[in-house]
């Protein structure tokens, strides 16, 4: 059953980092808290979360830099995934961001996290490189957006 429908954006604030982590640790994300920290906190960044039901169920950080959008994490709750909440964060994103004349978005995603290259490919995304023992051990693959 899709979610779009029933989802508000809204900036992301400390308030919401506990159930944020949550997210980032089901997801095996990488990021430690004080990373969140810092974005709140940076100008360039737009960190969004995906709120349904009144509760956190995704977000997004990326930053607005010299006419691009560098995607850099994303991630929905796992009872929420396969619905359009990460379809709908990119787009929230691009809408936020359409102002300031973005050409493109830019991401580098885990050469083994199959089911993330899949999504973004079906979002439109191109593989365009390969960055070795980017992840300790692991590549990640570089990929862009045409806007």
């Amino acid at each position: 059953m899709p979610v779009a429908d029933s989802i508000m954006f809204r900036n992301a604030t400390e308030a919401d980092l506990d159930l944020i982590m949550d997210i980032e640790a089901a997801s095996s994300g990488r990021w430690e808290r004080s990373l969140f920290v810092h974005e709140l906190g940076t100008s360039f960044s737009r960190f969004i979360v995906a709120e349904v039901s009144g509760t956190v169920a995704g977000y997004i950080v990326a930053w607005n830099v010299a006419g691009e959008i560098h995607l850099n994490n994303i991630a929905v709750r796992q009872d929420l995934r396969m619905r359009g909440l990460g379809r709908s964060l990119i787009g929230r994103i691009v809408e936020i961001l359409a102002p300031f004349g973005p050409e493109k978005i830019l991401l580098e995603v885990n050469e083994k996290n199959t089911a993330a290259r899949g999504f973004y490919r079906k979002m439109g995304f191109t593989e365009t490189g390969v960055r070795k023992k980017y992840y300790d051990d692991d590549n990640a693959v570089l990929m862009e957006k045409k806007l």
